[in-house]
């Protein structure tokens, strides 16, 4: 995580990331996975509750501070 939390505005964008299932094709254990940063954009930040962003895939999620994220360079909250 490049900042604190607190720190971060409505409209910013971030990366999220997550552990996903890799792609077999056929071979390899059904337990590999991958990492994967997701694009997503901040929705609404409060003071009593993790911020909540939404995910280029449009699902919703609170970003929680055990989760890794990044901030994306030149991309800053209009």
């Amino acid at each position: 995580m490049n900042a604190e939390m607190s720190d971060l505005v409505v409209g910013e964008i971030i990366e999220i990331k997550y552990r996903v299932p890799r792609r077999s094709g056929g071979r390899g254990s059904d337990g590999d996975l991958s990492d994967r940063w997701i694009t997503a954009k901040i929705v609404h930040q409060d003071d009593d509750a993790p911020p909540m962003a939404r995910l280029a895939d449009g699902q919703l999620t609170d970003i929680r501070a055990y989760m890794t994220w990044r901030r994306l360079p030149g991309l800053d909250a209009a």
